[in-house]
Protein backbone atom coordinates (compact mmCIF):
# COMPACT_ATOMS: atom_id res chain seq x y z
CA UNK A 1 0.00 0.00 0.00
CA UNK A 2 1.29 3.46 -0.87
CA UNK A 3 1.58 5.47 2.33
CA UNK A 4 3.63 8.35 3.62
CA UNK A 5 4.84 9.19 7.10
CA UNK A 6 3.81 12.56 8.49
CA UNK A 7 5.92 14.66 10.82
CA UNK A 8 4.48 13.01 13.94
CA UNK A 9 5.45 9.54 12.69
CA UNK A 10 1.91 8.44 11.81
CA UNK A 11 1.33 6.81 8.47
CA UNK A 12 -1.22 8.42 6.18
CA UNK A 13 -2.50 6.72 3.05
CA UNK A 14 -2.61 8.83 -0.08
CA UNK A 15 -6.08 9.74 -1.31
CA UNK A 16 -7.49 9.83 -4.81
CA UNK A 17 -6.74 12.86 -6.92
CA UNK A 18 -9.44 15.40 -7.69
CA UNK A 19 -9.97 17.24 -10.99
CA UNK A 20 -7.17 19.66 -10.09
CA UNK A 21 -4.80 16.75 -9.44
CA UNK A 22 -4.83 17.52 -5.73
CA UNK A 23 -4.99 14.74 -3.17
CA UNK A 24 -8.46 14.34 -1.68
CA UNK A 25 -9.04 13.98 2.03
CA UNK A 26 -9.86 10.38 2.89
CA UNK A 27 -13.25 9.99 4.60
CA UNK A 28 -13.50 6.51 6.09
CA UNK A 29 -16.96 7.20 7.47
CA UNK A 30 -18.39 7.33 3.92
CA UNK A 31 -17.24 3.75 3.33
CA UNK A 32 -18.44 2.62 6.76
CA UNK A 33 -21.87 4.15 6.11
CA UNK A 34 -22.19 2.29 2.78
CA UNK A 35 -20.41 -1.00 3.61
CA UNK A 36 -23.56 -3.08 4.19
CA UNK A 37 -24.96 -1.98 0.83
CA UNK A 38 -21.65 -2.68 -0.94
CA UNK A 39 -21.35 -6.14 0.63
CA UNK A 40 -24.92 -6.91 -0.45
CA UNK A 41 -24.16 -5.82 -4.03
CA UNK A 42 -20.96 -7.89 -4.01
CA UNK A 43 -22.82 -11.00 -2.89
CA UNK A 44 -25.58 -10.40 -5.43
CA UNK A 45 -22.98 -10.05 -8.19
CA UNK A 46 -21.45 -13.39 -7.22
CA UNK A 47 -24.88 -15.06 -7.26
CA UNK A 48 -25.75 -13.49 -10.60
CA UNK A 49 -22.45 -14.62 -12.12
CA UNK A 50 -23.28 -18.18 -11.14
CA UNK A 51 -26.81 -17.83 -12.57
CA UNK A 52 -25.35 -16.45 -15.80
CA UNK A 53 -22.77 -19.22 -15.98
CA UNK A 54 -25.41 -21.91 -15.44
CA UNK A 55 -27.66 -20.36 -18.10
CA UNK A 56 -24.81 -20.15 -20.62
CA UNK A 57 -23.90 -23.79 -19.99
CA UNK A 58 -27.51 -24.86 -20.46
CA UNK A 59 -27.88 -22.95 -23.74
CA UNK A 60 -24.52 -24.22 -24.95
CA UNK A 61 -25.46 -27.80 -24.17
CA UNK A 62 -28.82 -27.46 -25.91
CA UNK A 63 -27.27 -25.76 -28.95
CA UNK A 64 -24.31 -28.12 -29.24
CA UNK A 65 -21.88 -25.21 -29.00
CA UNK A 66 -19.05 -24.61 -26.58
CA UNK A 67 -20.02 -22.61 -23.49
CA UNK A 68 -17.04 -20.30 -24.04
CA UNK A 69 -18.35 -19.41 -27.51
CA UNK A 70 -21.85 -18.69 -26.22
CA UNK A 71 -20.43 -16.62 -23.36
CA UNK A 72 -18.28 -14.52 -25.70
CA UNK A 73 -21.18 -14.04 -28.08
CA UNK A 74 -23.45 -12.84 -25.26
CA UNK A 75 -20.72 -10.52 -23.96
CA UNK A 76 -20.19 -9.07 -27.41
CA UNK A 77 -23.90 -8.55 -28.01
CA UNK A 78 -24.44 -7.03 -24.57
CA UNK A 79 -21.48 -4.67 -24.73
CA UNK A 80 -20.22 -1.88 -26.87
CA UNK A 81 -17.65 -4.16 -28.49
CA UNK A 82 -20.12 -6.01 -30.70
CA UNK A 83 -18.52 -4.85 -33.95
CA UNK A 84 -14.99 -5.45 -32.71
CA UNK A 85 -15.83 -8.96 -31.44
CA UNK A 86 -17.51 -9.80 -34.73
CA UNK A 87 -14.39 -8.66 -36.58
CA UNK A 88 -12.20 -10.79 -34.27
CA UNK A 89 -14.40 -13.85 -34.87
CA UNK A 90 -14.39 -13.35 -38.63
CA UNK A 91 -10.60 -13.05 -38.67
CA UNK A 92 -10.17 -16.10 -36.43
CA UNK A 93 -12.52 -18.07 -38.67
CA UNK A 94 -10.52 -16.95 -41.71
CA UNK A 95 -7.30 -18.21 -40.13
CA UNK A 96 -8.83 -21.61 -39.44
CA UNK A 97 -10.19 -21.84 -43.00
CA UNK A 98 -6.80 -21.00 -44.48
CA UNK A 99 -4.94 -23.31 -42.10
CA UNK A 100 -7.26 -26.28 -42.64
Amino acid sequence: MDARVEGNGKRKAKGRLDADKQEKVIKRDVVEDKIDHLVNLHNTAIERRKDFSDAVKAVAEESGMLASVVRRYVSARAGETDIEKKRECEQLSLLFEVGA
